[in-house]
């Protein structure tokens, strides 16, 4: 049976990366990206890490103990898009693709330094230096014989040029020294576990036999034995699953109480949404809106349409009589999100007997939508619903250089 090749492509600082690439004056400079309702740090630049500025930390933290930062909002909008183009780019080399995270992906490279005509290596350098030049993102490769391989090559490549293979005759040797903690899968129990049986690092695992994990930890035990010895146990079916649900929020800037402003970011999150949708082939059946309070407090609504859709267009009035249904005048807003789920595959979907909407031009609008976007950019076009000068003049990005 013939050795299965496997390549990890990972973002390198993910978000802060996609923010530098739109706007390129933040190059050089200690950049976090803040999660939702700019609660803590969720994504640092290198020279923001070199400040030790840690994940997770709470903002007003960050802000107080490092200076000369850029903190932003996160535009999680942008970060999929982005996610989007490189994992497509990821299909020139392989068929078989399996996005593990929005920035991950494990590809099949079984045969194809064949078809390059180069070892893994140099395969490994050209996959990293194709998509930092067609995408404009810093990546890191892993190539290994199996995920859990790939996954510890991707990790040594972060300080080895971006790039690194494990290969097949020096697996041992590269798997001393790692703590079984740090092995990607194993959690702290079975960690734990493992060196109640003098097992602290990698290469021991190797040393246990078969029935040893069979009795102890059963399929799972075994699957990591077999992938840490090589053997490619953990498929990639370059099958991938659809969502079972789309939300997008974000906090405003701002504390507001501004129907319209409001109502415009709900547009907005209902367009990528929709963009979403489209781009898994899928329409949604249920949709809600949330508007989230100074205070905390959450408001929620959610309508059962009466057939499927993922078009803006049909949906904005839902949304609008979601939205009309929460919302309370004077009341001070900090945030705002849709949710659609309940959804179905295009090519699959019982009609109704019932539908009398005309959806074909909703559709070739949304085509359009998408293929301007698609060739400019994320809001190179939008809705007049979507109400883009409320947007470009109230929702600025933050962007505190905090001094001492």
């Amino acid at each position: 049976m013939k050795q299965k090749v496997i390549a990890l492509i990972d973002g390198n600082n993910f978000f802060a990366g996609c923010e530098i690439l739109m706007n390129p004056a933040l190059r050089g400079k200690p950049v976090c990206v803040l999660s939702n309702n700019d609660g803590c740090v969720i994504a640092r630049s290198n020279e923001a890490k070199k400040l030790g500025i840690k994940m997770g930390i709470p903002y007003f933290m960050a802000k107080r103990d490092f200076s000369g930062v850029v903190y932003l909002s996160a535009n999680f909008a942008l970060y999929h898009e982005l996610s989007q183009r490189m994992m497509t780019f990821l299909y020139k080399y392989s068929d078989k693709v399996d996005i593990y995270s929005i920035d991950e992906a494990f590809i099949d490279l079984t045969g194809v330094d064949k078809v390059f005509g180069t070892d893994f290596k140099q395969l490994a350098y050209k996959i990293k230096q194709d998509i930092e030049k067609s995408i404009g993102l810093s990546v890191s490769v892993g190539i290994a014989n199996s995920k859990i391989l790939a996954k510890i090559a991707n990790h040594k490549a972060k300080s080895r040029k971006g790039a690194y293979v494990i290969e097949r005759h020096l697996i041992k040797e590269e798997l001393a020294n790692l703590p079984v903690d740090e092995i990607w899968g194993v959690g702290k129990n079975i960690a734990k576990s493992l060196r109640k049986y003098g097992i602290f690092y990698a290469d021991e695992i190797l040393l246990k036999d078969d029935d040893f994990y069979k009795t102890n930890y059963g399929k799972k035990g075994l699957e990591l034995k077999y992938e840490l010895m090589g053997n490619s146990v953990i498929p990639l079916t370059g099958i991938q699953e659809s969502p079972k649900s789309i939300q997008r929020s974000r906090a405003f800037p701002q504390f507001s109480s501004d129907k319209d402003y409001i109502k415009a970011e709900l547009s907005y999150h209902l367009h990528n949404i929709c963009k979403k949708l489209r781009e898994k082939n899928l329409e949604a059946k249920h949709i809600a809106v949330m508007l989230r309070t100074k205070d905390f407090r959450v408001f929620f609504k959610e309508e059962q349409l009466t057939f499927s859709s993922n078009s803006e267009i049909f949906l904005t009035e839902s949304i609008n009589n979601l939205f009309n249904s929460v919302y309370k005048k004077g009341i001070v807003y900090r945030s705002s999100g849709i949710w659609a789920w309940d959804l179905y595959n295009q090519n699959t979907k019982q009609l109704s007997f019932f539908n009398t909407f005309d959806n074909k031009k909703s559709i070739k609008i949304s085509e359009i939508l998408d293929k301007v976007e698609n060739k400019y950019g994320s809001g190179a076009i939008f809705l007049g619903s979507m109400g883009i000068k409320n947007i470009s003049e109230n929702h600025k990005r933050i962007m505190n250089f905090v001094s001492s």
